[in-house]
């Protein structure tokens, strides 16, 4: 179990609001979580650096003027090297996580931009002008490579990490739109670099400094990004790959083929801020499905983002708020899904994605307004099936895939129910009365809020959902939820074939009905604990 540490130790809000407390203490207070017996860390990803100012002594970047930064230095403290040797003390890996083209912090920072950025223009690519940025590398100019490359030196040089993450999650944007796949030969040429830096590293030191990479979650949206995997992995300038950030659906099946034969580890991850559409901190039992899903597929473990770890209390009250609405949520994955063998018998919910939503129109589209994005593919989800359109004659079914780790079938002793919810939206009756429609539902409540325009009740009486070419019994309705019925007997292991049709036909003139959602929830005989 990797846990990544977001940008909260590195902003320069956060170092402010702790400034002038014990250092020593603070590093204890966000890893006291991990001294507990049955919670699950091997490895303490740190991201101190979010763009071009360093929060540590550095040759190469300005330093942020900031009052709590400059009373841990004068007093002779480097938080960083703090943070590690606490780490290494508890017997856990440390990595530094690097964002390859991170935002500049420029509303909270002295400078307007940073003096680089000001002398070099043409270096950059200007993407959403909007959020103030002065704009992100452009790593087709081999002057941005190198510079990334002295900054990765001086940290692998000067503090005694076991590796580096680099994370292209962090902002995605590194080529011109468009350009990503047929510039892919330039972002290779980074990771050589990179890698040659790690490796004189580890021949220093006698021992290995690791490098990984946090990409995107299928082998198309690499290409669409310019990351030609095949490539680092052919050339092993690789150790692990960090798959996705915020998807549920990870292509771990198509990675595994593609360091096979290697000894390059592969660890989706998931973000529980920037979540995915419509499952921001969503109940216990999605989060089993989807890692039961990620163990399945041959993951060699799990790297969590975002989730909310620390003990520390020189927090804002915001932030005490979150810490104990969605902190035991969290702890309790770290005490669950890393143990494969005892996640089988727990109650769970399998899952369809929803793509955009989850950073705000101005990033990734929303899928109510969706529109293709050309700046990047992490981050958007946009090879998910949902939303869905309903075929308007009501004769096709819509063909969807949902992916179920449990054999059911094989054990159908120790299943009690296992029910498929669906979750529709119907535009053609929004001016219906109130009385003749389902209650409407939240579908999303992160970067935007939507709920279901719900169908009229009769429609909803029409509807029909298979599974594998199985009809499911009617289950009845829970608010706005349809219910059906499976028997373990329906379900395979691996993909399943879920087919919705609604036999109320429609005018090809009249907007579509839509799955907003689709889920499977297995729920366990308890004596089967």
């Amino acid at each position: 179990m990797i846990v990544n540490y977001d940008t909260e130790f590195g902003s320069p809000s956060i170092i402010e609001e702790l400034a002038g407390g014990d250092v020593e203490q603070l590093a204890s207070d966000y890893l006291a979580l991990f001294d507990e017996a049955g919670v699950a860390a091997d490895s303490i990803w740190w991201c101190w650096i979010d763009g071009n100012y360093a929060n540590y002594p550095s040759k190469l970047l300005p330093q942020w003027e900031l009052d709590g930064l400059r009373a841990w230095w004068e007093a002779g403290v480097d938080p960083l090297r703090v943070f590690l040797e606490a780490t290494h003390r508890r017997g856990k890996e440390a990595f530094l996580s690097y964002r390859i083209n991170g935002t500049d912090m420029t509303a909270v920072t002295p400078l307007s931009e940073p003096l680089l950025k000001r002398a070099h223009p043409e270096w950059l690519l200007h993407t959403w002008e909007s959020l103030g940025n002065p704009g992100y590398w452009n790593f087709a100019v081999p002057e941005v490579r190198d510079y990334k490359v002295a900054i990765l030196q001086e940290l692998a040089e000067n503090y005694d990490y076991d590796g580096i993450e680099i994370d292209f999650a962090r902002v995605p944007v590194t080529l011109p739109p468009g350009e990503q796949w047929e510039g892919r030969e330039h972002l290779t040429e980074l990771m050589r670099s990179v890698r040659a830096a790690t490796l004189e590293v580890e021949r220093k030191r006698s021992r290995p400094f690791l490098l990984a990479a946090r990409i995107p979650e299928t082998l198309e949206g690499c290409h669409f990004d310019g990351i030609h995997v095949e490539a680092w992995v052919a050339e092993r300038l690789i150790d692990l790959l960090v798959l996705g950030n915020r998807s549920l659906e990870v292509d771990l099946e198509v990675f595994r083929g593609v360091v096979a034969g290697s000894p390059i580890k592969l660890y989706p991850c998931l973000d529980d801020h920037h979540a995915s559409d419509g499952y921001l901190h969503p109940p216990i039992e999605v989060l089993r499905g989807v890692f039961a899903n990620w163990w399945h597929q041959g993951a060699d473990g799990f790297q969590t983002f975002n989730f909310l770890n620390t003990a520390a209390t020189a927090v804002s009250e915001k932030r005490k708020a979150e810490l104990t609405a969605y902190q035991p949520l969290h702890r309790q994955v770290y005490r669950e899904l890393a143990d494969p063998e005892g996640l089988q018998a727990l109650d769970k919910a399998f899952v369809l994605q929803r793509r955009g939503g989850g950073h705000g129109p101005t990033v990734v589209p929303n899928p109510e307004d969706w529109d293709t994005p050309r700046w990047m593919y992490y981050l958007t989800n946009m090879q998910a099936a949902l939303p869905a359109e309903l075929a308007r004659d009501g004769r096709a079914d819509t063909l969807l895939t949902v992916y179920i780790a449990d054999d059911l079938a094989a054990r159908p002793h120790l299943v009690e129910r296992v029910e498929l919810r669906l979750l529709l939206s119907d535009p053609r009756e929004a001016g219906a009365p109130g009385d003749a429609r389902l209650p409407s539902e939240v579908v999303a409540s992160q970067a935007h809020h939507l709920v279901t325009s719900p169908p009229l009740i009769s429609t909803a009486d029409a509807v029909e959902v298979r599974v594998n070419n199985g009809l499911l019994r009617d289950g009845g309705r829970q608010g706005g939820w349809l219910l059906f019925e499976a028997r373990p007997i329906q379900l395979a292991v691996g993909r399943n074939l879920i087919g919705v049709r609604c036999g109320a036909t429609r005018s090809v003139a009249d907007p579509a009905m839509v799955v907003e959602k689709l889920e499977v929830w297995v729920r366990y005989r308890r004596q089967a604990d």
